[in-house]
């Protein structure tokens, strides 16, 4: 008996002081040590409401879309750096490049993502969310320095037709009050506008095992209320995250679609490119 409790108490010891260093967040993986899911609605709101949501131009009707996420940036990043040249040797087809969220992997790494990624921006158009990763170490303050915001919409404007993009923060496995409501009124009021209709996030929807534990899926409640939501507002294509495997699912309607990793260290990884037009086709691409 004081053998286990001795036990116990080094291991809580072992855990207490890993919460000082970079490599465990132990805190975050419980309960985020960033602001929760509606502060951090707030924050993107007013970023927001200062600098408006995005109207971009393609002079073709048909065009391609780059996605993708999970990084984990320590000191380098060689794969997202093979992503970012693959990009840019097919940019004049490909107006836009998605991120989909968990950039770094923990304190100090986010100027080395930025100069990985930043490329991007000379040749297209990049668009951000957070991932749960992002958060550890309350890092959405370092978040919020480069990206302003990570719920937000932006269209893309064809010669005869527009699509919607819709950002949503689900990096703490939820979305939120704030921002549920939010998706419902911009689905409501603007959907039928357009041609097609993409969402675009970390967290999956579709939970084939416990990779990714806790972390790695809503609510049921919640993947059933935005399921249902996502199909009566005439969504196309739902893009996610998290899981660091591809996979693809066709839910009432809509097509959800989770990206490989970018991760160094991790196999299979790889990028996923939408082809956007009167439908949306897509290709997984390895590295």
């Amino acid at each position: 008996m004081k053998r286990t409790i001795r036990t116990a108490f080094a291991i809580l010891a072992g855990c207490l002081g890993a919460l000082s260093c970079d490599k465990y967040d132990l805190v975050g993986f419980v309960a985020s040590s960033s602001d929760g899911p509606d502060k951090r609605f707030a924050t993107s709101m007013e970023y927001n409401g200062k600098h408006g949501y995005a109207s971009l131009r393609s002079d073709s009707d048909t065009y391609e879309v780059y996605v993708a996420s999970d990084s984990h940036i320590k000191k380098e990043g060689r794969k997202l750096d093979a992503f970012v040249s693959a990009y840019i040797s097919h940019c004049d087809a490909a107006p836009v490049v998605l991120f989909l969220g968990d950039a770094v992997d923990g304190k100090g790494y986010w100027d080395a993502f930025m100069n990985s990624i930043s490329p991007v921006t000379l040749y297209g158009n990049l668009f951000v969310t957070a991932g749960n990763h992002d958060l550890y170490f309350g890092q959405w303050p370092e978040y919020t320095k480069r990206f302003g915001t990570s719920t937000y919409w932006f269209e893309l404007v064809c010669p005869s037709a527009k699509d919607l993009y819709i950002s949503l923060d689900s990096a703490s496995g939820t979305l939120g009050t704030d921002q549920r409501a939010w998706v419902e009124d911009i689905l409501r009021e603007k959907a039928a506008q357009y041609r097609n209709v993409i969402v675009f996030t970390h967290t999956h929807f579709f939970k084939r095992d416990n990779k990714q534990g806790h972390t790695g899926n809503y609510a049921l409640e919640e993947t059933y209320d935005l399921l249902s939501l996502f199909s009566s507002y005439g969504v196309d294509l739902v893009l996610t995250a998290h899981r660091h495997v591809s996979d693809e699912q066709n839910y009432r309607g809509v097509k959800y679609i989770t990206t490989d990793c970018l991760c160094d260290d991790e196999s299979p990884s790889g990028y996923l490119i939408c082809k956007v037009g009167n439908g949306i086709d897509f290709e997984f691409k390895s590295l």
